[in-house]
C-alpha cells in the first residue's frame, strides 16, 4: 500500500494491518519525506504494543524503514498530519 496524506489534518485512526490473519505478516513503512518536523507538522506513528502499556511514538523521518508484525500485536495509528506527507 502506499498513503499519502494531504496536510490537512488527515490521519489514520488506531487498527490492525491483518486482523484476520489472511498472510500478511509484516508491515514496512518508508518515508520519503524531506525536512519533516513532527512538532510542527504532526504525522506521528504510535503504536500500541498488545499487552505493553507503553506507547512508541515514531517521528515520519527522511529514510526512516520500520517493521513490525501486521497482526492484533501491533495496533497503530497517524496522528493527523498538518502537511503534505
Amino acid at each position: 500500500m502506499v498513503a499519502c496524506y494531504p496536510g490537512n489534518g488527515t490521519g489514520y485512526v488506531r487498527h490492525v494491518d491483518n486482523p484476520n490473519g489472511d498472510g500478511r505478516c509484516i508491515t514496512c513503512i518508508y518515508y520519503l519525506n524531506k525536512n519533516w518536523d513532527a512538532k510542527v507538522n504532526g504525522g506521528l506513528l504510535q503504536i500500541f504494543p498488545e499487552g505493553r502499556n507503553v506507547v512508541a511514538s515514531i517521528e515520519p523521518l527522511f529514510d526512516r524503514l520500520l517493521i513490525f508484525w501486521s497482526d492484533r500485536r501491533n495496533p497503530h495509528e497517524v496522528k493527523p498530519a498538518f502537511a503534505m506527507r
